[in-house]
């Protein structure tokens, strides 16, 4: 007998969004058995996210997951793929693909969709679907708040821009962004003569996001200032602070693991900047910090593509670092975080790399590269100190050199490793039976059981 309600997610398919995503509705999914929950993403994606050889048996019997069309034109050239321009064509088709992908979900579970989800970044597509198909939708910002705060004051940020002669104005007109400058705002957002279907999509959200019947955080409430937490709960009808739990561990493919636990204590500095080409460090920037660890014979953990590893590392530099270096291509970077010889992370600062860096207890050196990076660098270095940025925030041999002897040999260091400490004692309350996000989940799974 079909489900009374139905739930479509309406999924972004690029960079870590899709598995973040998939962990909330697999947990909704198990937590409400009577609702059906249709996932909907690009074919790649959930290829990735639910591979189809184990999907069947992995999946929840209330948890279907649909191909959408990913809106790239016959004969794409995917080897030479451009994140920025597949995220544009994506956008562009969206708008028919999901509809399209929630007519074959309706079909498939014989009944219609009850209340959309979305990850946030698709909040326009998701809005106007919503009020076709005369059904509620909640989003779920999958990043920092900080960086929703700035899309929601959009409009008065880019009127203070034209106006601001200094990058480094600060952003104290928001609530709980004082600390945060011009400077740090994503490219996408203020570059108003950029006409991309993405950027639009960035400058329209904040607008758009406030007519969600709820906005869900992928964040802990204690982990970030009163102002800001209550100047995001005065935008919205119902805010939800619901951080995910890291995921459970994953296989050691590599032998990452066996290799740390031949070195001593928070001596090995681990390196990624994670899977997506729009977070790599420019070549140059490679080359710098592969001839920093090479010269302070630093030990390292290093997840680089083969393809990077090819074409951007100094000739020769593995086979002479092989003592005290090891480069893979993916590492299981919740545990690499939590091995006790694990000293620090050298990262593009992604919100849930962040996290899994506290959770583990691990001081950052923080490179921010794209999207709400530098809000969140900012927050790393200067709210919680608990990091370093890379001089200029561009990797130089230098100045790589100099954050690693800051980090893992200074008494600078220690503070950071000692406060990050704290943090971590902080994130495991909020994560815990008695913090706010247990209760707030509860709260959605009411919702979306009565909306």
């Amino acid at each position: 007998m079909p489900s009374e309600k139905h739930v479509a997610v309406c999924n972004f398919p690029l960079s870590s969004h899709p598995r973040t995503v998939a962990k909330l509705v697999c947990k909704l999914a198990a937590t409400a058995p009577n609702v059906r929950f249709s996932f909907l993403s690009t074919a790649k994606s959930n290829d990735s996210v639910f591979p189809p050889p184990s999907r069947a048996a992995l999946l929840p019997s209330n948890l279907g997951v649909y191909d959408v069309g990913d809106g790239l034109p016959a004969g794409y050239d995917k080897v030479a793929s451009n994140p920025r321009v597949e995220a544009d064509l994506f956008f562009r088709a969206a708008p028919v693909n999901f509809l399209a992908g929630v007519e074959i979900a309706e079909r498939d579970a014989g009944s219609k969709v009850s209340l959309l989800l979305s990850d946030g970044l698709v909040s326009l597509v998701a809005c106007e679907l919503a009020e076709k198909m005369h059904v509620p939708w909640v989003a779920f910002w999958t990043g920092a708040p900080y960086a929703l705060s700035v899309h929601v004051h959009a409009d008065l940020i880019l009127q203070l821009r034209q106006n601001a002669a200094n990058e480094e104005k600060t952003l104290d007109m928001i609530p709980g962004l004082s600390v945060m400058r011009m400077t740090d705002l994503p490219d996408e957002l203020v570059k108003a003569q950029d006409m991309s279907m993405i950027s639009r999509m960035f400058r329209e959200l904040g607008n758009v996001i406030p007519r969600a019947a709820a906005v869900v955080m992928n964040s802990f409430a204690e982990m970030y200032p009163e102002p800001l937490t209550a100047g995001l709960k005065s935008k919205f009808n119902i805010l939800l602070y619901l951080g995910l739990r890291p995921s459970p561990p994953a296989l050691d493919k590599t032998g990452c693991l066996t290799w740390l636990d031949s070195q001593g204590p928070q001596t090995v500095v681990y390196i990624s900047f994670g899977s997506g080409t729009l977070t790599n460090l420019t070549p140059d920037e490679i080359m710098a910090l592969a001839e920093a660890l090479e010269s302070t014979r630093t030990p390292f953990l290093w997840s680089l593509n083969d393809q990077l590893k090819a074409r951007c590392l100094p000739v020769g530099f593995e086979e002479r670092t092989s003592a005290h270096g090891r480069i893979v291509p993916w590492a299981p970077q919740t545990e690499v975080l939590s091995h006790p010889a694990c000293g620090a992370f050298v990262m593009q600062c992604g919100h849930n790399s962040v996290f899994e860096s506290i959770a583990g207890g691990v001081p950052m050196i923080c490179r921010p590269v794209a999207a709400d990076q530098m809000l969140t660098a900012r927050s790393v270095e200067e709210v919680w100190g608990i990091g370093i940025g890379v001089e200029g925030r561009v990797v130089t041999k230098s100045g790589m050199v100099k954050a690693l002897e800051v980090v893992l040999r200074s008494e600078e260091g220690k503070e950071m490793r000692k406060k990050v400490g704290e943090f971590r004692k902080r994130l495991l309350v909020a994560a815990g039976p008695e913090g706010r996000a247990e209760a707030d989940f509860k709260t959605l799974v009411e919702l979306i059981s009565t909306l």
